[in-house]
Formats: structure tokens, sequence, C-alpha cells
């Protein structure tokens, strides 16, 4: 109550001053306004700029969002304090008004203009996706944002054949976690800046005057499903509709879980859990497959080593599908075992989706780890490597080992020791590969990746027993 009787005095002491930033601050914004009502610079917080850990994010450094100046006359300021706004209006001599009503509580702010001419939004520096090594900088993109009837787009600032955008619903750009958003009036033409190396957003938007609104906060879907319809649409919108439904349902699953459970990075390993029970079912059917086409091969190992030893070419290949056929056997018979593959791969790209771009993950400490939504940085090599940077990560070497661990344990039964071996070897491999693309990505996605290695090395100690 303080904080905010002290920003309605400030707004009511500045009313009538001309050429004075105006500042206001809220539960959720923090923002600066120019003499001529342009949006100077704004500061996000979630889950508000009162909370001990909150995370900030600043739009534009020297203008998120400007109107074509007037020249000549002067500017003055008003406000009326609300309830539930902040109401700011910037009067011209000319007669143009420019109104903005800033809420509360939350980040969608509300703008008339009574003049025409084109509004500039802007991203600036402070915007920028911070440097990552290695995969984990494909993560770190920043991209402009069109949301229409026909879905959502995104453009990267990079792409240098970007077209002008008619009649859009939503229109501006994000980054991992932050997004500003403007729904300009009908009829509006937005062209969007880009070119090659492009790092800042900059789209100039032509409209007719009449009421905009803007939304300046966190990509979370709960804070964008309230603030407008269909604006949490903006997430994980490079996927298949079925894929992000995926997303979606493990976000909430993290947090309800996380609602028993303070602690992100325990609910993380809880969710590896409990996503390893639901899918129980068809994991055992998988394994079933898997039994087939273990015993399948078995079954045609010595036959096959003898057709291969003794024949070449063409006629190898016809007396080996004179044995499948023999042996009534498909001779496509071991894309049966792809279908555990199939079964992990829609939820795996799921969490990996979901913990990418969960705000809740930034700033949040577990263990020794200092921010789950970056690598864990045990410490810092005194040297820098190609690729995987300075940083030495401990999560994706555990997550390794106990790749390995899982590879020794693997030992079919209905394989002969030389299948076993090709099938430990590429385990192995792929636990290499594992390590590759898992080693610069956040902690948060390695953690729940190495529960899952744990999980799996715990499943067949208890096999074996």
């Amino acid at each position: 109550m303080l904080r905010r009787a002290l920003t309605l005095f400030a707004l009511l002491a500045a009313s009538g001053l001309a050429h004075a930033a105006q500042q206001v601050t809220t539960e959720s914004l923090r923002l600066t306004f120019s003499d001529a009502g342009s949006l100077e610079s704004a500061i996000a917080c979630f889950p508000s700029c009162t909370a001990e850990h909150t995370r900030l994010q600043q739009f534009g450094d020297a203008g998120v969002v400007r109107f074509d100046p007037f020249t000549g006359g002067d500017w003055r300021f008003s406000s009326v304090p609300g309830e539930t706004h902040y109401a700011l209006r910037f009067e011209h001599s000319s007669g143009a008004t420019v109104a903005w009503r800033v809420p509360v509580r939350g980040y969608r702010l509300e703008l008339e203009l009574d003049y025409p001419g084109a509004v500039t939004i802007a991203s600036g520096e402070s915007f920028r996706p911070r440097d990552a090594a290695g995969f984990g900088n494909w993560l770190e993109q920043s991209r402009y944002l069109v949301l229409d009837a026909d879905g959502v787009r995104q453009v990267g600032f990079e792409d240098t054949e970007a077209e002008p955008v008619e009649e859009s619903r939503w229109i501006g750009y994000r980054n991992r976690y932050w997004t500003l958003l403007a729904a300009p009036p009908a009829g509006a033409r937005s062209e969007l800046a880009t070119a090659e190396e492009r790092q800042d957003a900059a789209l100039s938007v032509q409209a007719e005057p009449g009421a905009w609104s803007f939304y300046l906060g966190p990509v979370e879907p709960r804070v964008l499903a309230q603030t407008a319809p269909g604006l949490q649409n903006i997430m994980y919108a490079g996927l298949w509709f079925w894929l992000r439904w995926i997303c979606i349902a493990l976000f909430h699953l993290l947090g309800w879980i996380h609602l028993a459970l303070p602690s992100w990075g325990l609910a993380i390993i809880a969710l590896s859990l409990a996503v390893n029970i639901l899918m129980t079912p068809l994991s055992r059917i998988a394994d079933r497959f898997q039994q087939q086409v273990n015993e399948t091969e078995a079954r045609l190992a010595p036959e096959l080593q003898r057709i291969k030893k003794n024949y070449k070419g063409e006629e190898q290949s016809a007396k080996i599908l004179a044995l499948y056929k023999t042996e009534r056997v498909h001779p496509l018979y071991s894309l049966k075992s792809m279908l555990g593959v199939a079964v992990v791969i829609p939820v795996f790209i799921g969490a990996f989706d979901m913990l990418a771009e969960n705000i809740h993950l930034l700033n949040t400490p577990f263990l020794w780890i200092d921010d789950l939504s970056h690598p864990d940085s045990l410490f810092l090599l005194p040297f820098r490597l190609p690729f995987f940077g300075a940083d030495f990560n401990l999560l994706p070497f555990l997550m390794t080992t106990l790749s390995f661990i899982a590879s020794a344990l693997h030992k079919p039964l209905a394989l002969n020791a030389e299948l076993r071996r090709k099938q430990v070897i590429n385990m192995i491999l792929l636990a290499v590969v594992f390590f590759v693309l898992f080693y610069t990505f956040p902690a948060g996605m390695v953690l729940y990746w190495t529960t899952n290695n744990l999980i799996s090395v715990s499943k067949s100690l208890w096999a074996r027993r």
C-alpha cells in the first residue's frame, strides 16, 4: 500500500508539468513515459516486483513504444488514479492526445491514440538473449510473433525475406521467457525490420487513430490466458498441435507436483518418476515387441551369418529373403523395436520444450545449481573448450554415467553374446550423443533426463534380482 501511495503521489505531483519523464510502478511493471506519451522503458516482474525471488526483464533501452513526434507546440500531462488502473493522459497543444491505462496488477496496458501515424515497437539490447555455448544456443533465440486467424507465425530477426503483416490480432516479439505483444486497431499494417545478423526487434505499425492493447510480461500459459483468449498459443508454437498438448499437460503436471514439493528441482525429479509410472502400460507393450525382435534375431542369426559368409551381392539378398519367407518373418520385422522409441520420443520432446520455456525455473537454485534455466556450472575451467565452453557441468556426466551403467546391465536372455555386444555398443554410442547434446542445455532439462536414466538403472537392477 505504501508503494502504491508513493506512486500515486508522484503522478499527481507531476500533473501539468511538461518535458519530464513520468514513472509508474505497479505490482507487475516499472514503466517510464516521455513527456509526449511514448513508453521509453519498461521492466516486467514475475511473479511480482515485490516477490522475494522475482524475475525481471527490461524492454527497450531507447524507447519501447514510440510515436511519430509532433513538431512545435507543448505537451501537458495529467493523471487520474483508480482502484484497478492508473490513467495517464498526454495532451498536445494541437489537440492530439495519448491516453494510457496501466493496471495496478497485471501486464496488459491499454492505449487510446487519437492521431494517425506510425507506432514503432522495439526491444533494445537489454532484451537480447544470453550467450550460450554449444546446442544450448538453440534455446536462446529471439523472434517476431504474429497472431492472426491462421494461428501463430514466428519470424527470425535475420529473415531478410520477411513480408509486411496485414490484419494481425497480436504482433510483437519474444525471447525465451518474455514477450511484448501489441493488438493494433483494425486495418493496421506492420513492417518487420529484419537483416542479416540482426539481434534486436523493431516493427513499425501504420494504423488509424484508435484503441491499442499491449502485453509486456512473462511467457507463462496461465498469465497469457488471463490476459487475452488465445494468447497462450505463442507457447510451443513451433510444434505440432498434439505435441503442444503434451507440453501443456506436462507443464500443469509439474505445477501440481510443485504444490506438494515446494522445490522446483525436486518437482522435476518427481515429474520424471510420474511420467515413467504413467507410461508403464505403453512401456510394457514396447518391451514385449523388443523381446519378440530379440527372439527372432537370435533364431535367424546362425543362418544369416552363414549366408553372409558364403554369398555376395544379389545372390546374398535372394538367400536372405528366402530365409525370411521360410521362417515366416517380414523383412522389416526389426522396425517393431522402434515402437519403444516412438513412445518415448514425443514425451521427451514435450518435456524438453516445456522445461526450456518454463519461466518458473528462471533464477531458481537447486543443490549446487544456481539457476535451473542455465547449465549447472559447478565451476569454471581455466580454459575454454570449443563448442563446450568454459563451464564444467556435472549433471551431464552423472546422466551419461547412469547410461553406461544401464548399458552394462542390459543383457537380454534371448540374444547370444555377439548380438548382446552389438546392442550394448549402440546404447553406449547413443549415451555419448546425448552427452554432447545435453552438455550445454539448462540444468532443469538435464536433471529430468538424469532422473529418467536412474529409473532405468533401478528397473534393470530389479529385473536382474
